[in-house]
């Protein structure tokens, strides 16, 4: 998403440029109303905001592709969890191997754990 022509941003949120640990599971539609649940896989995260994230995996998600995520901020022990669907993938080297960038919305997040997220994201990922 970039900016329009005028500057204003699209985007609702405010973005920080974040590495976190990322686990994931994503499901595969194998029928009408029925899906399959992938084991977990790691990724990292590259940026975040309080409606998505742009996260680095190893594997080519296309675009409406739903996730579970588990991410790890370092302002709590416990993982923020959160259902996700890819919106974009972009292709992405990552430690000198291939990747793929995916930008996810979120769909399911727990607000008071959101808004912990979002006070982490406006504070420039300082511990307050």
């Amino acid at each position: 998403m970039g900016k329009e022509p005028s500057g204003v941003e699209k985007r609702a949120f405010y973005r920080l440029e974040y590495q976190a640990p990322v686990r994931y599971r994503f499901a595969k539609k194998t029928a009408t109303g029925k899906y399959q649940v992938s084991p977990y896989f790691k990724g990292v995260g590259a940026n975040f905001s309080g409606g998505g994230a742009a996260i680095d995996i190893g594997k080519p998600l296309p675009p409406k592709t739903l996730m579970y995520l588990e991410i790890k901020f370092p302002y709590s022990p416990d993982p923020l969890l959160a259902t996700a669907e890819v919106v974009k993938r972009e292709d992405a080297v990552v430690n000198g191997k291939q990747a793929y960038r995916v930008m996810v919305r979120y769909l399911v997040i727990d607000e008071a754990a959101q808004d912990k997220m979002v006070s982490f994201i406006i504070s420039g990922g300082k511990l307050v």
